[in-house]
């Protein structure tokens, strides 16, 4: 099987378990495509606020790991600038007690947050590709 071959079997894979059996009985390496995915999707689409107000935040703790673990040092800095404005447990889980904590930051935080997205877009520019780097850590694990 090819590179590419196998990267669709994974994909294919990811999409049926998740829609079949559910987030639950993902394998590590779907769960961390996942939190890539939801990273990826959220931060490109509204930026760091909507990541972490909407259900994607929901695995913000552990993305900072999966960040380390596909080599996207840069992007785990920013994640986990953004979850230490939750305190020293990170982003609670249950996303209303996170909606929770993000009404109530003050100015200056909330503005931080909104500057984190600009620093993930402009990381972008650089060339950083979050899909390329969970491509290869998914070759990798083969």
């Amino acid at each position: 099987m090819t590179d590419a071959e196998y990267l669709d079997w994974f994909n294919r894979e990811f999409w049926r378990t998740l829609h079949g059996p559910g987030i639950g009985s993902l394998s590590r390496l779907q769960r961390d495509a996942l939190c890539v995915m939801n990273f990826q999707a959220e931060l490109n689409n509204g930026g760091m606020h909507q990541y972490l107000l909407n259900s994607s935040g929901d695995f913000a703790r552990e993305t900072p790991d999966v960040f380390r673990r596909i080599g996207a040092g840069e992007t785990v800095q920013i994640i986990e600038e953004a979850n230490a404005f939750f305190g020293p447990n990170g982003p609670p889980t249950d996303r209303e007690a996170r909606m929770a904590v993000l009404r109530t930051l003050p100015k200056n935080a909330e503005d931080r947050i909104y500057a984190l997205s600009k620093e993930f877009y402009d990381a972008e520019d650089r060339g950083l590709s979050l899909a390329d780097l969970f491509d290869a850590y998914v070759l990798s694990q083969r």
